[in-house]
């Protein structure tokens, strides 16, 4: 498409955006009833298909509909985990009832979602997971733990991975779930950053029951289903963004009974761990580091990452179109993690010693400082940095995978393979 189509189609979606908005905007509903309409009508996921509640629209779309509904006053669709991952994944690997069961309310904001991957032993190795899942009739018990789940304690359910067959090959016994949160089984528990926040926790699963309905891809097929909700995340973290939305969806929220017209007064206009281009040129006019020659060589690089970063990203989704851009997410999800620790650095260049107040008494509230403290973060969440270049290395480069000595044993004799080295180390 060139640069004039690619402008004309942009002009002709705020166009619709406005007059569907221009219909049906009223501040006087409630958050549910206005999310329920946004839903309907695909605005919240618009690049997915019309069939499944999107409007089949290009995945650049989401963020062009979502600052259209800001700047005409209205509150934005909902977002959350849910919308970022779990919805298009059951879309490609759910069952039609399953899509129709459970995208609706993620698409509407009736529910909000956490990802259990990451266990104490099973982080950049996700298939070395332990959780394990025992079938008993139409039901699954599983036990285990968690950990760094984002707001699992708003969700309402959980992108569970577990192993349903230890005897497999450890990448051929998993199986993803979607999990109901609020049962006895789960315990949710604070994390506290060193940003003072708990976005993320750790999560126990003793004898937690998930219908075997809500098994997701099939049985010992989650790895494969796995890898599509991994590349929705880092496609989303790619393109610089995460589905945000205000208020956060579902009832443990405490937004959806708010009038619509004030959760959109309230909506805040920026995310304070992302910092754009432009509230770092602002900043150095205002702190008067503007000719620094140091603070513009560094913006300069700045402004070099993000336009090689979009380019990126046009790059992943003409790819995605032909069935591959698994590697060039991974480029993507480096690339964005690049840019949110530059721009975090640049922001206490500027600041100077006022970087070094944080909170109601910090410039902006401390917002910067806060960015900057968050950063270190964007190397681990979605997949740490280490694992995303072996993926270009490997699936891009041709370069050869490192040798696993328990690649072609069962996940229980792979573990006691590795028991039996640590017990030869001593």
């Amino acid at each position: 498409m060139s640069r004039q189509g690619g402008a004309a189609a942009g002009d002709d979606l705020a166009r619709e955006v406005d007059s569907w908005l221009s219909e049906h905007w009223d501040p006087a509903l409630s958050v549910e009833a206005w999310w329920r309409l946004v839903g309907q009508a695909g605005w919240s996921a618009p690049h997915l298909p019309v069939d499944v509640g999107g409007r089949g629209l290009p995945r650049s779309a989401d963020p062009k509909v979502r600052a259209r509904f800001a700047s005409f006053g209205a509150l934005r669709p909902p977002g959350g985990l849910g919308l970022l991952m779990a919805a298009p994944t059951i879309v490609r690997h759910g069952t039609p009832e399953q899509i129709a069961r459970l995208v609706p309310p993620i698409l509407e904001g009736r529910v909000a979602w956490c990802q259990l991957f990451s266990e104490p032993g099973a982080g950049s190795d996700l298939a070395g997971l332990s959780t394990r899942a025992v079938r008993d009739g139409d039901h699954w018990i599983i036990s285990g733990q968690k950990v760094w789940s984002s707001m699992a304690r708003e969700a309402d359910y959980g992108m569970l991975l577990a192993r349903t067959d230890p005897d497999a090959p450890k990448h051929a016994g998993i199986s993803w779930f979607a999990l109901p949160l609020d049962q006895p089984g789960v315990i949710i528990r604070p994390l506290r950053e060193m940003t003072g926040e708990a976005v993320f926790n750790e999560v126990f699963l003793d004898g937690a029951v998930c219908d075997h309905a809500d098994l997701i891809g099939g049985e010992n097929d989650g790895w494969a289903v796995t890898r599509t909700t991994l590349y929705f995340e880092r496609t989303g973290i790619g393109a610089g963004g995460n589905m945000a939305g205000f208020p956060n969806p579902g009832p443990k929220g405490g937004g959806l009974g708010r009038l619509a017209g004030e959760a959109a007064k309230d909506d805040p206009p920026v995310n304070d761990k992302v910092l754009e281009f432009g509230d770092l040129t602002a900043l150095a006019r205002r702190m008067g580091r503007n000719r620094d020659p140091e603070i513009r060589q560094k913006l300069a690089r700045l402004w070099s990452y993000l336009q090689i970063g979009a380019w990126n990203a046009r790059r992943g989704r003409a790819e995605a179109k032909s069935g591959g851009g698994g590697a060039v997410a991974s480029i993507g999800k480096l690339a964005q993690t690049r840019i949110m620790k530059l721009s975090a650095e640049v922001a206490l260049d500027i600041l100077g010693p006022a970087g070094m107040v944080t909170g109601g008494k910090g410039v902006d509230h401390g917002r910067f400082v806060n960015a900057f403290v968050f950063a270190p973060a964007s190397s681990i969440y979605g997949g740490t940095d280490e694992i995303q270049r072996n993926i270009v290395a490997e699936r891009t480069l041709g370069l050869p995978r490192e040798h696993r000595p328990d690649e072609a044993l069962s996940f229980s004799d792979g573990l006691r393979l590795l028991q039996k080295r640590g017990s030869t180390r001593e």
